[in-house]
């Protein structure tokens, strides 16, 4: 077996967005006929689905400043994928993604690991339009 290519990783939705979004570009750069079809719909209906991720709002620069601040907790690469794809604002949230949460954190670590996320990774879209949206109706 002939490994081609070492830099295989998992990457965040943010990174995805960011990577559809781009050939959606170069796609529409194309003459219509030229265009492959199914592609197309993927990319338009995976791009629909992370809109309404946090993945819209994150910036490379959250992403890394989140890695940064949360590399004390000792999470795993795909709890921190996680943390950052899913921006939980729960301690309920934070046990479902942390194996084994409550023999690895306290209360206190997962109320500091709730306040980083808040702090470094922006609100997704919808839940400021959501927030909007509740203080506009009760004025």
């Amino acid at each position: 077996m002939e490994i081609l290519d070492l830099r295989h990783t998992i990457i965040t939705n943010a990174e995805v967005f960011r990577l559809l979004q781009d050939r959606r570009k170069q796609q529409n750069e194309l003459p219509k006929d030229q265009r492959p079809k199914t592609i197309g719909t993927v990319i338009y209906e995976t791009c629909k689905y992370l809109q309404e991720t946090p993945a819209v709002t994150q910036k490379n620069a959250d992403i890394e400043q989140f890695i940064r601040a949360v590399t004390p907790f000792k999470l795993t690469g795909v709890e921190i994928l996680q943390l950052i794809n899913l921006r939980p604002i729960t301690a309920i949230e934070i046990q479902l993604i942390v194996e084994e949460c409550e023999e690895r954190l306290n209360e206190e670590q997962i109320d500091s690991l709730i306040a980083i996320i808040q702090e470094n990774l922006p609100e997704p879209l919808s839940d400021v339009s959501k927030v909007n949206t509740t203080s506009e109706k009760e004025s």
